[in-house]
């Protein structure tokens, strides 16, 4: 497809972005739907931003870590969900008005029931960002959620309780939302980095993606032809990743 200066314009915004799947598995789902963009990395301020997503040529964006919270004061409205979550990773836009909606809870919450069914518990490690709109998905679905943390925030007793992070025992199916490794029994790993990314991460930026691409154009691939779509993007990612190690002569 050509691009001209009337193509229409997808954002992301966040640091780091130098691994980040989106810009490839956007463009690519976005194509095989029949939508023309463009799916561009910003780094920059945030009235930058604002003024971007104001653009007649910007459908949208998402927000990734560190600005998910600070996205908020940038939405003319919130959804529900994104208002329950206290923090924002997809803006779409309405009539002009600027919306903002939070799919990291819902993305992972669809590829949970599609991988192991539901579950009444759910024990999430961390609470960030990422943790809390997870805990608001998770408690729409009347979950009895277990927040551990190094120190408690305010908003863990909203979705359910808080515990300190070194009282983690792995008693219920577990959702771990650290920057490192976690060890045990039914632990749903979602952090990741260019070398690795687990399948339960790219599961939920598949689902995290394809709910933002409903809202964007109205429809989009059917959820499980987009997840493939994903899913070969990560591999290769990780195959970059892994050629990268073995050029620079570091070991596996």
């Amino acid at each position: 497809m050509t691009i001209s200066e009337k193509t229409k314009i997808i954002y992301i915004w966040g640091t780091p972005l130098a691994f980040s799947l989106s810009p490839f598995f956007q463009e690519h789902c976005a194509v095989l739907a029949g939508n023309r963009i463009l799916y561009e990395i910003f780094r920059g301020e945030k009235e930058e931003f604002l003024q971007l997503l104001k653009s007649e040529r910007c459908l949208g964006a998402n927000v990734t870590i560190p600005h998910k919270t600070e996205a908020l004061s940038l939405c003319d409205e919130l959804t529900e969900t994104a208002e329950s979550a206290g923090s924002v990773n997809t803006i779409f836009k309405v009539d002009g008005r600027i919306v903002g909606d939070n799919t990291d809870g819902i993305g992972l919450v669809k590829w949970l029931k599609m991988k192991c069914g539901t579950s009444e518990k759910y024990e999430i490690l961390g609470n960030g960002g990422s943790a809390r709109g997870i805990a608001a998905a998770l408690a729409a679905e009347k979950c009895g959620i277990t927040v551990f943390g190094r120190t408690e925030k305010g908003w863990e007793k909203k979705f359910g309780s808080f515990r300190n992070l070194q009282e983690w025992k792995n008693e219920s199916l577990t959702i771990s939302t650290l920057p490192f490794e976690v060890e045990g029994k039914n632990v749903v790993t979602i952090g990741y980095s260019s070398e690795k990314i687990p399948i339960d991460a790219v599961m939920m930026l598949a689902f995290q993606g394809w709910f933002g691409a409903k809202r964007w154009f109205g429809k989009t691939l059917q959820a499980e032809d987009f997840a493939r779509i994903v899913k070969l993007h990560a591999e290769a990612q990780s195959n970059q990743g892994l050629v990268l190690i073995l050029a620079n002569g570091n070991e596996i």
